[in-house]
């Protein structure tokens, strides 16, 4: 109990050296576990994302344009592919089933897409029959798009600020339909069956010329593995392309593993920096004790009790700016989540895992070690050994 009540009077005693320790510590725990939860979150969000789009068909061009425009419905200008192609894919015998995408109109900066009844069965299986397309300018939104069943509002081609934007003020969407949150960007999209994107756009809609048409990216479903393969190599021509979005994604999550280890590194600089500052902060503190040390030893403290006192008062110190650190990555990291969620629309699972406990072990035991350097160091000392120490 007395040890406790030393030990608290002692940090308060000297509570500004021990809070700048803390944030030091903290800090530099703070940034390398909001890179690794960050960094994790990302990966496993995107991946998240994709898991119901097998193969992803579009007209030639940059293979993660057509992801991030498919996928993560990002607002990127994409080549068209004509509806004939549609039509043979839906007929090859390694397709399950194949559904069109049309991208280029929005309301209050969300997109609205143009598909089919097929395409919202397959990904919203849960959805009721009722709320599916079954006349023109129907409309199927998202959980966090704010209309509601019954809503109407008209379609803005190409965004506010684009060059080409103009409104269609003449047509009026009517909301049938909202879709289950899925936790992803479609959550704030808007469905609306393809033939009236085409109408809007003035093209014309008899059967004769539904050849001519064009859509955004085919979403297919291959029967099987092998037959996925096949429809790839078969599609991957001069003026198509076919991809699994997976792969692509793990191009990507490469490029920011790369990153991981360029900030991972900064973070263990920083920590070695910290860590040498921290025992140039022990020194200086252990300097402003030798005073209070010696008389300890000289009125017969035990050495083993004033060596617990210091090593106890330095983890407590290092502990607590790593639970500080802890707690500040947690927090950094479902921040940058958030943001993240909120301009590409997948959401980020952000969790504590083993990787950060391991982290948190080896800095503890790291802790341990720092602490009894100079408490060892005291042990060793006779009283006027410290008094010869101290300067005058």
């Amino acid at each position: 109990m007395l040890m406790l009540k030393l030990l608290f009077l002692d940090l308060k005693k000297s509570k500004f050296g021990s809070l700048f320790i803390i944030f030091l510590i903290a800090c530099s725990v703070a940034l390398s576990i909001a890179v690794s939860i960050s960094e994790r979150a990302f990966r496993e969000g995107s991946t998240n994302a994709a898991e119901k789009f097998d193969l992803i068909i579009g007209a030639s061009g940059s293979e993660i344009q057509l992801v991030l425009s498919t996928v993560f419905l990002q607002p990127t200008k994409l080549n068209l592919i004509d509806y004939a192609i549609l039509n043979e894919i839906k007929q090859n015998p390694n397709t399950a089933w194949a559904e069109p995408l049309t991208f280029g109109d929005y309301f209050q900066d969300m997109p609205i897409i143009g598909t089919d009844n097929t395409f919202i069965e397959k990904i919203y299986p849960e959805l009721p029959q009722q709320q599916l397309f079954h006349q023109d300018f129907e409309a199927i939104v998202g959980a966090d798009s704010g209309l509601k069943i019954g809503d109407k509002f008209s379609p803005l081609h190409a965004r506010l600020g684009e060059n080409n934007h103009h409104q269609h003020n003449e047509i009026k969407y009517h909301v049938i339909g909202i879709l289950p949150k899925q936790h992803n960007i479609r959550d704030r999209a808007i469905f609306v069956p393809i033939k009236n994107i085409w109408q809007i756009h003035q093209h014309s809609d008899t059967l004769q010329e539904r050849e001519h048409k064009a859509v955004s990216a085919i979403i297919v479903k291959p029967k099987s593995f092998a037959g996925a393969y096949q429809l790839r190599s078969q599609y991957k021509t001069e003026h198509t392309q076919a991809l699994f979005p997976a792969e692509v994604l793990v191009r990507v999550h490469a490029i920011l593993g790369d990153s991981k280890q360029i900030l991972l590194g900064i973070s263990i600089i920083t920590q070695i920096l910290v860590t040498l500052a921290l025992l140039m902060t022990i020194v200086l503190y252990l300097r402003s004790k030798q005073h209070q040390i010696a008389a300890w030893r000289i009125f017969g403290a035990p050495r083993t009790k004033i060596v617990m006192l210091i090593w106890s008062t330095l983890f407590l110190i290092i502990t607590c700016a790593l639970m500080l650190g802890t707690l500040g990555g947690i927090v950094f990291a479902n921040l940058v989540a958030h943001y993240i969620s909120q301009n590409s629309g997948f959401a980020l699972p952000v969790y504590f895992s083993e990787t950060e406990a391991q982290f948190l072990a080896a800095n503890l035991l790291v802790a341990i070690l720092i602490a009894l350097i100079p408490s060892f160091l005291i042990y060793r000392q006779t009283p006027i050994t410290i008094l010869k120490n101290i300067p005058e």
